[in-house]
């Protein structure tokens, strides 16, 4: 019942190809796949899906450009002490503002880096990597059986093994979301 609720509350979304739940095999491989990402040149760092994996529920949307954009970026590079050295970007507005900012530097069309001033630059130079943060996702606020949902972004190595897992295109164009929830405590409120 909670499943069907939420994944027909989603499904009313624009942009969405489709749904699955994450098994227990999924969750398990991901883990591994995100956990061999930390290894990287500039390691990636999903505190998203780890923070989505502690929910009681997980399911992956599969979503084409006319889903709404995030309320925050889902990608920051940032130093081992916090500074946040640069993120990715989604409107036209977004590009435009960065681009009349001389302290921004374009790493791609969707990613800026904020420049250093060159006085501020640190003797010490801190590590840095990626980071897939926790990003809210608020269209399931509505249902009071669910609580605690939070939404992440895969790495490109867990997007690549859940479109193979569920026959989806190889489509740079297709993206994947992780959606994780907890369900209520209450007796009615049974998984299904």
């Amino acid at each position: 019942m909670v499943i069907k609720k939420v994944t027909d509350a989603i499904e009313k979304m624009d942009g969405i190809i489709k749904i699955e739940q994450l098994t227990n095999e999924d969750i398990r491989n991901m883990v591994d796949i995100e956990a061999n990402r930390a290894n990287d040149l500039i390691p990636v760092i999903n505190e998203g899906l780890k923070e989505c994996f502690r929910r009681d529920i997980s399911i992956v949307l599969f979503k084409n450009s006319h889903f709404r954009t995030p309320s925050t970026p889902t990608l920051l590079l940032i130093t081992e002490d916090g500074k946040i050295l640069g993120h990715d970007i989604f409107t036209k507005e977004d590009k435009e503002r960065f681009e009349k900012d001389e302290n921004v530097h374009f790493l791609s069309n969707d990613f800026v880096i904020f420049k250093e001033k060159h006085d501020n630059r640190d003797s010490n130079p801190k590590k840095q990597y990626f980071l897939l943060p926790p990003v809210e996702f608020n269209e399931l606020d509505h249902l009071e059986m669910v609580t605690d949902v939070i939404s992440s972004s895969p790495s490109t190595h867990s997007d690549i093994y859940l479109k193979k897992k569920y026959r989806i295109p190889e489509d740079p164009k297709i993206a994947t979301i992780i959606v994780s929830f907890s369900i209520k405590e209450n007796k009615k409120n049974k998984c299904e």
